[in-house]
């Protein structure tokens, strides 16, 4: 193996590949291979950047093999270095003409006629290009830059620009975070969920951040189609993420710098607050507290009102902002608040008539319920150990 590229030839010399077959495309073993990526759906060209290995079961190609050409002809034109496929479940043999399309582009075919663990193959083939080559399957620099916010709107276009093929774009982006790069695959699992929803995903992958720009293609019923792609998400593949969130919607190039800021916002937020709302525009009231904390303004109107509260709590010992909290939240019903704080009735009239005393005897008055509403919010979170 060459110390600055991993080719057909040396995966083939692997130990998973003892009993492989090279059905096509030997004139193409000396490609480099730049990363193993498993792909199991029909269209996948814009899932990829060139010189992969693409793994596959065919699983998607149909009964008949119907979609086979048009998945080889993808990896053709993406100038896909090596295509792996598994024998038995979903393909038994492949047709002439396909393999003659393969040669005819010295596109190696490698079959596999008994069952293997894909996965562990090409866990094993990326450390080895990572140790040897260094070809990290990373976007370039530009995209560490941007989501970090040192490039500027005007900087970041060309590169969109480049990505994405086009002038203008219309979507909205999506970000997980808790993604692990170290499986391949899950990458085409989450874009999988989108596609079917009708959006076509950019993936743009940023330490343990995956960020996914939606390109929208039926330009109907947006909300409806992200929320059902989170449901599917939450009911199949909950432990492969932390948060998803969407930013707000753009309708061209210039537009995506801002969407993504407001999706990391959205992001920052959920973890803060400990909510499962995905969508910017539904988090205004935490939106708020954050801005008020970026002017500096936040620790004050806590303060000024619920500062005597707190002040109480300190020097007595007791819990009246948890009380207040819990009284709001069950909308000023004493029963409620009294078996969501697990005390007798009496203890909670004492405490409310101490908040009175404090805070006035109409605190639930609209007015005055709404900032002690925001203050407890920001409250909450500026006790975060995620606040920046």
């Amino acid at each position: 193996m060459s110390p600055m590229m991993f080719t057909v030839h040396d995966m083939l010399m692997r130990p998973q590949f003892q009993h492989a077959s090279i059905l096509a495309g030997r004139g193409g073993l000396e490609k480099t291979v730049s990363w193993a990526h498993i792909l199991e759906l029909t269209k996948v060209k814009h899932l990829l950047h060139g010189s992969e290995c693409v793994m596959t079961t065919g699983i998607g190609w149909g009964k008949e093999l119907q979609h086979a050409r048009s998945f080889l002809e993808q990896l053709i034109e993406k100038k896909v270095t090596c295509l792996c496929i598994e024998l038995g479940d979903y393909i038994n043999q492949l047709p002439p003409s396909l393999l003659q399309l393969a040669d005819d582009h010295d596109l190696p075919v490698v079959v596999f006629d008994k069952e293997v663990r894909f996965i562990d193959i090409s866990k094993d083939i990326n450390q080895l290009i990572l140790q040897s080559s260094r070809l990290m399957p990373r976007q370039e620099n530009w995209v560490s830059r941007w989501l970090e916010d040192t490039m500027t709107d005007k900087e970041v276009l060309p590169y969109l620009q480049k990505t994405i093929g086009k002038n203008e774009a219309r979507g909205i982006p999506c970000l997980l975070t808790g993604y692990d790069d170290s499986i391949p695959y899950q990458r085409d699992i989450f874009q999988s969920f989108f596609q079917k929803e009708g959006f076509h995903p950019l993936p743009l992958q940023h330490r343990d951040e995956l960020v996914l720009l939606l390109l929208d293609e039926r330009k109907q019923d947006v909300p409806e189609r992200l929320f059902r792609s989170l449901q599917v998400m939450k009911e199949k593949v909950r432990s492969m993420y932390h948060t998803i969130s969407y930013g707000p919607l753009f309708t061209n190039l210039s537009e995506i710098p801002r969407a993504m800021r407001c999706t990391q916002e959205a992001a920052h937020i959920q973890a803060a607050f400990q909510l499962e709302i995905p969508f910017y525009e539904k988090l205004h009231p935490w939106r708020l507290i954050v801005e008020d904390d970026k002017q500096g303004r936040l620790e004050s109107f806590i303060q000024d009102t619920l500062g005597d509260v707190l002040s109480y709590d300190e020097s007595h010992d007791t819990e009246l902002l948890e009380t207040l909290r819990a009284y709001l939240e069950s909308y000023g019903s004493k029963k409620d608040t009294a078996e969501r704080l697990f005390i007798v009735r009496q203890t909670l009239y004492h405490r409310i008539q101490k908040l009175e005393e404090i805070l006035g005897p109409h605190f639930l008055r609209s007015e005055q319920r709404v900032a002690l509403e925001m203050a407890l919010l920001g409250w909450q979170y500026i006790q975060s150990p995620v606040r920046s």
